[in-house]
């Protein structure tokens, strides 16, 4: 009988282990599949018109997400000549998110080692952009 408690106990022990070991391992590696990142689109920019050679003009942008686990990622910028079309890529962290749709803010740091006028082109939805015109003096 005590050969046949100490077997239960020592198998019972091995498979609580095994259980909580495998469910802290897919906890992980849940957390790393809940990472999605997801151009978004900018709502509203807030620029100053002027700014100067080599050093950074801040401008804010505002952008949508899709849920509450949405936040700023990175910017993606296509540069042509004076004109540079510029998108928002939000970073979703977590798997179980709120459902609003709330606006982010972030800050675009633009900087040139050229004088002249630059046209940044923020995009708003697929097919229109926020227009910014920036005279570097």
């Amino acid at each position: 009988m005590k050969l046949k408690r100490t077997y239960f106990i020592i198998l019972f022990s091995t498979i609580t282990l095994g259980l909580f070991s495998s469910c802290n391992k897919n906890d992980d590696e849940k957390e790393e599949e809940c990472i999605t990142n997801k151009t978004e689109y900018v709502t509203s920019v807030n620029s100053p018109a002027t700014g100067t050679v080599n050093q950074n003009v801040t401008i804010e942008v505002n952008f949508g997400v899709s849920n509450g686990c949405g936040g700023f990622g990175k910017f993606i910028e296509t540069e042509n000549g004076t004109t540079r079309i510029i998108e928002v890529e939000a970073k979703y962290v977590g798997c179980i998110c709120t459902q609003d749709a709330p606006i982010r803010k972030t800050n675009y740091e633009f900087i040139t080692n050229t004088a002249g006028n630059y046209e940044l082109k923020f995009k708003s939805s697929p097919t229109e952009f926020i227009t910014v015109n920036l005279m570097i003096n």
